[in-house]
């Protein structure tokens, strides 16, 4: 179908819906910035401390509740299985630098 021969009601939706996943997306952004700022906080606490930077049981902990949570919100358990899955390994990838620099200055 040609864009120009849909009805104007279907083009203005369109318009809202993208409208709406495109403050939905900046939200998103502002909200993994502040998850990101207090996992950086977390990671330097574990390496002035010397304690590993991964913690497998709890992030296995915390995939569960979320999995969980995403069924109470009718969200698929892949999306958030791979959302989080991907925000962990990103967290851990930092925190194992950040103990890298600890050990670092500590020489």
């Amino acid at each position: 179908m040609n864009p120009q021969s849909l009805p104007k009601i279907f083009t203005d939706s369109l318009q809202m819906y993208r409208r709406e996943l495109d403050d939905l997306d900046a939200q998103l952004i502002a909200l993994l910035a502040v998850r990101f700022a207090i996992t950086r906080n977390i990671g330097a606490l574990k390496a002035s401390h010397g304690v590993a930077a991964a913690d497998p049981a709890r992030e296995r902990e915390q995939l569960d509740r979320l999995v969980s949570l995403s069924a109470d919100s009718d969200l698929p358990s892949e999306v958030t299985r791979a959302v989080f899955e991907t925000l962990f390994r990103f967290v851990r990838a930092n925190h194992l630098a950040q103990a890298s620099s600890a050990t670092a200055v500590e020489r």
